[in-house]
Protein backbone atom coordinates (compact mmCIF):
# COMPACT_ATOMS: atom_id res chain seq x y z
CA UNK A 1 0.00 0.00 0.00
CA UNK A 2 1.21 3.44 -0.90
CA UNK A 3 1.38 6.07 1.76
CA UNK A 4 -0.38 9.50 1.90
CA UNK A 5 2.12 11.40 0.22
CA UNK A 6 1.45 14.61 -1.09
CA UNK A 7 2.76 14.69 -4.97
CA UNK A 8 2.86 17.88 -5.90
CA UNK A 9 3.61 19.47 -9.53
CA UNK A 10 6.91 20.95 -10.35
CA UNK A 11 6.13 23.68 -12.00
CA UNK A 12 9.03 23.32 -14.45
CA UNK A 13 8.58 19.43 -14.95
CA UNK A 14 9.62 18.05 -18.84
CA UNK A 15 6.33 15.79 -20.09
CA UNK A 16 5.65 12.62 -18.95
CA UNK A 17 7.70 9.86 -20.68
CA UNK A 18 5.90 7.44 -22.76
CA UNK A 19 4.52 4.26 -21.14
CA UNK A 20 3.59 1.24 -22.76
CA UNK A 21 1.37 2.02 -25.99
CA UNK A 22 -1.29 -0.39 -23.92
CA UNK A 23 -1.43 1.79 -21.29
CA UNK A 24 -3.39 4.84 -20.92
CA UNK A 25 -1.55 8.21 -19.46
CA UNK A 26 -5.16 7.92 -17.20
CA UNK A 27 -7.01 5.73 -15.66
CA UNK A 28 -10.17 4.71 -17.93
CA UNK A 29 -11.07 2.02 -15.43
CA UNK A 30 -10.91 0.79 -11.89
CA UNK A 31 -10.19 -2.51 -13.32
CA UNK A 32 -6.88 -0.98 -14.30
CA UNK A 33 -4.04 -2.94 -12.46
CA UNK A 34 -1.73 0.08 -11.97
CA UNK A 35 -4.23 1.76 -9.49
CA UNK A 36 -4.66 -1.73 -6.78
CA UNK A 37 -2.24 -0.21 -4.22
CA UNK A 38 -3.03 3.09 -4.09
CA UNK A 39 -4.46 4.85 -0.58
CA UNK A 40 -8.18 4.24 -0.56
CA UNK A 41 -8.77 8.13 -0.96
CA UNK A 42 -6.87 8.00 -4.02
CA UNK A 43 -8.64 5.00 -5.46
CA UNK A 44 -12.00 6.45 -4.71
CA UNK A 45 -11.17 10.01 -6.29
CA UNK A 46 -10.31 8.22 -9.52
CA UNK A 47 -13.20 6.38 -9.61
CA UNK A 48 -15.33 9.57 -9.27
CA UNK A 49 -13.07 11.29 -11.74
CA UNK A 50 -14.01 8.02 -14.09
CA UNK A 51 -17.52 8.45 -13.27
CA UNK A 52 -17.73 12.15 -13.61
CA UNK A 53 -16.52 11.79 -17.09
CA UNK A 54 -19.01 9.01 -18.26
CA UNK A 55 -21.88 11.46 -16.31
CA UNK A 56 -20.68 15.19 -18.10
CA UNK A 57 -19.30 13.09 -21.29
CA UNK A 58 -16.18 15.21 -21.25
CA UNK A 59 -12.92 14.29 -20.09
CA UNK A 60 -12.63 15.10 -16.33
CA UNK A 61 -9.00 14.71 -16.03
CA UNK A 62 -8.19 16.49 -18.48
CA UNK A 63 -10.32 19.50 -17.18
CA UNK A 64 -8.64 18.78 -13.93
CA UNK A 65 -5.24 19.28 -16.16
CA UNK A 66 -6.10 22.73 -17.64
CA UNK A 67 -8.01 24.27 -15.01
CA UNK A 68 -6.09 24.35 -11.20
CA UNK A 69 -9.09 25.96 -8.44
CA UNK A 70 -8.57 29.66 -7.91
CA UNK A 71 -5.88 30.44 -5.61
CA UNK A 72 -8.66 31.90 -3.23
CA UNK A 73 -10.91 28.81 -2.84
CA UNK A 74 -8.78 25.95 -3.46
CA UNK A 75 -10.80 22.86 -4.02
CA UNK A 76 -12.44 22.61 -0.59
CA UNK A 77 -14.24 26.07 -1.30
CA UNK A 78 -15.24 25.85 -5.19
CA UNK A 79 -18.13 26.08 -6.37
CA UNK A 80 -16.82 24.57 -9.78
CA UNK A 81 -19.53 22.46 -11.53
CA UNK A 82 -16.82 19.66 -12.28
CA UNK A 83 -15.02 20.07 -8.58
CA UNK A 84 -18.58 19.57 -7.26
CA UNK A 85 -19.41 16.75 -9.27
CA UNK A 86 -16.29 14.55 -8.92
CA UNK A 87 -16.29 15.24 -4.80
CA UNK A 88 -20.41 14.44 -5.45
CA UNK A 89 -19.12 10.99 -6.68
CA UNK A 90 -16.65 10.08 -4.02
CA UNK A 91 -17.99 7.15 -1.80
CA UNK A 92 -15.58 8.52 1.04
CA UNK A 93 -16.29 10.94 4.03
CA UNK A 94 -13.88 13.56 3.70
CA UNK A 95 -13.19 16.14 5.91
CA UNK A 96 -11.87 19.44 4.03
CA UNK A 97 -8.13 18.56 4.45
CA UNK A 98 -9.00 14.90 2.79
CA UNK A 99 -10.84 16.06 0.00
CA UNK A 100 -8.17 18.96 -0.88
CA UNK A 101 -5.61 16.16 -0.28
CA UNK A 102 -7.22 13.63 -2.85
CA UNK A 103 -7.89 16.57 -5.19
CA UNK A 104 -4.38 17.65 -5.07
CA UNK A 105 -3.12 13.91 -5.87
CA UNK A 106 -5.56 13.74 -8.76
CA UNK A 107 -4.34 16.51 -10.21
CA UNK A 108 -1.15 15.50 -9.91
CA UNK A 109 -2.32 12.24 -12.20
CA UNK A 110 -4.37 14.67 -14.46
CA UNK A 111 -1.02 16.69 -15.10
CA UNK A 112 1.64 13.67 -14.96
CA UNK A 113 -0.57 10.54 -15.48
CA UNK A 114 -0.65 7.65 -13.69
CA UNK A 115 2.66 5.88 -13.98
CA UNK A 116 4.65 9.43 -12.99
CA UNK A 117 1.94 9.48 -9.79
CA UNK A 118 3.54 5.65 -8.78
CA UNK A 119 6.95 6.48 -9.05
CA UNK A 120 6.77 9.38 -7.45
CA UNK A 121 4.81 8.15 -4.45
CA UNK A 122 6.80 5.29 -4.14
CA UNK A 123 10.03 7.05 -4.20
Amino acid sequence: MINHTVIMAASSSSSSSSSSSSSSFYPVSMADSRISELDYNVRDGIEAVIKTTYQRESCAWTYLRDNPPSESTGYMFSNNPVFTGINGNMQVGHSGSSYAWTMRNLQYIATHGIDAYIAAACN
